[in-house]
């Protein structure tokens, strides 16, 4: 069989792109195809951050005592063990030989800059100077100096196989054949009936929902894959940040001058909780919670500002345009936002309590503690309504191979970034639990793909 590649890569964000430079750099001919006119992806829009233990950014910052192993305990139990451990024990031993691959590449991070990024003790957190656009430039340099072809405006439609192995990639009327092919499209945050289908508690917001990934990400790799007879994982997992709805700005966290009530009237969390919880905490509370909080404290939002939607001003004029509830008596805003008045009076003069003592003697709350006492006062619909990337799709095994319905791998395929559902549970690891997945797979895809279209050439053992 002739071929015009050895490996075909879907997809150009910081997974394929990990994925062309490495299956070249292992002796592999490569094409990237990407559906947009521009390289990057939603990796391009993100933040960039990479998530990993036993950096040497962390040690120049003195943090000498984290591992793979403690990053692999943590990410287990935060899921209870609802993830496939061969998986996420690939990523954990994989992260910092990748991390560190990156930074040989030119992408700057700082020691000053790690930070804790989820709801462990320890700081593995690493934003890049530039985000996740510099990470992108700095792959797609890469890509340019080693002439990997790339096929911008060039939608993947379907796979073709031969003898049970995948061996190309249509696009329209084109064929294109290879040794092995690379999904690596992203996520489906863009295609409301993949929302729909396979994230209900997304659905459920309705018209509120909306994806921050970029504009192609339709769900392409789970199409594709399924014509392989792949399976999938990850239903009903995500990543969804917390929005009032005013607009479409990025905000992923309500002031912690606010109490976050249920429709029950009661607090159940700290206002300043990472965003790595909060959705899981909104769905067991109803999907839906309201920022409660008085005129004093209004006029003083500037002082501890979060974003657009929290400013002094934008709140009075969203009160006065019927956006935001408001009255002049706590039972009477119960009553119009359908909250449960006995407990959220209750909870008020708790709440009111603490701030005397300068205390969250409930949530522990450490900053934001505003009485709530004097009229009128407010209440904010807030969900998580907002798609930060979605988890379900392409099961994969630790080499990255696309896991067949009969459990073991469909020949030629491998998989990488969001358009895997493998990896992620019910709960996010932390900032860059996303990011360093897509670049530590996309790198090991790539190594892997390059080795089989080898191999089956008959160009290595």
């Amino acid at each position: 069989m002739s071929r015009d590649y050895d490996v075909i890569v879907i997809g150009s964000g910081a997974a394929g792109l990990a994925a062309a430079v490495t299956a070249h750099d292992a002796g592999a001919s490569v094409i990237v195809l990407e559906a947009d006119n521009i390289v990057g992806g939603s990796s391009r829009l993100s933040g960039g951050h990479f998530y990993a233990a036993g950096t040497s950014i962390q040690r120049e910052a003195g943090i000498t005592d984290d591992s793979a192993e403690d990053m692999f305990s943590y990410y287990m139990t935060l899921n209870q063990w609802l993830v496939e451990p061969a998986v996420a024990r690939a990523y954990c031993d994989n992260a910092a030989p990748t991390f560190e691959w990156m930074r040989s590449l030119g992408v700057q991070y700082l020691p000053e800059r790690v930070y804790i990024s989820g709801i462990d003790t320890v700081p593995r957190g690493h934003p890049p100077e530039g985000e996740g656009l510099a990470v992108v430039k700095i792959l797609d340099a890469e890509r340019i100096e080693r002439d990997i072809d790339l096929a911008l405006m060039t939608r993947a439609t379907g796979l073709i196989e031969e003898n049970g192995e995948v061996v190309g990639v249509t696009a329209g009327d084109q064929e294109v054949r290879a040794g092995a092919v690379i999904i690596a499209s992203g996520g489906f945050g863009h295609n409301p009936e993949f929302v729909e289908k396979y994230w209900p508690d997304a659905h459920e917001h309705g018209d509120r929902v909306w994806a921050i990934s970029g504009p192609k990400a339709m769900g392409d790799g789970i199409t594709l894959g399924e014509q392989a007879g792949a399976t999938s994982a990850g239903f009903n997992r995500g990543l969804l940040l917390l929005t009032p709805g005013f607009n479409r700005d990025l905000e992923v966290a309500v002031p912690p001058w606010c109490i976050l009530v249920s429709r029950e009237g009661r607090r159940f969390t700290a206002e300043t909780a990472p965003y790595t919880v909060m959705a899981g905490l909104f769905k067991r509370n109803g999907f839906v919670a309201y920022a409660v909080f008085d005129e004093e404290t209004r006029k003083q939002a500037d002082d501890m500002p979060v974003g657009p939607s929290w400013t002094s001003e934008a709140l009075l004029n969203y009160a006065e345009q019927g956006r935001i509830f408001r009255s002049e008596s706590l039972e009477d805003l119960a009553e119009q936002a359908k909250i449960n008045v006995a407990p959220l009076l209750g909870t008020v003069e708790k709440y009111n309590e603490s701030c005397a003592d300068g205390v969250d003697h409930d949530y522990f709350k450490p900053i934001g503690l505003s009485p709530i006492k004097t009229p009128p006062y407010y209440a904010v619909e807030v969900r998580p309504s907002v798609i930060a990337w979605t988890g379900y799709g392409l099961r994969i095994g630790p080499e990255t191979n696309v896991v067949g319905k009969d459990e073991r791998p469909v020949q030629g395929l491998f998989a990488a970034g969001e358009t895997v559902g493998t990896l992620h549970g019910d709960r996010y690891i932390g900032g860059g639990g996303s990011f360093g997945p897509a670049l530590t797979f996309g790198r090991i895809s790539g190594r892997e793909a390059a080795r089989h279209a080898l191999e089956t050439a008959g160009l290595i053992e």
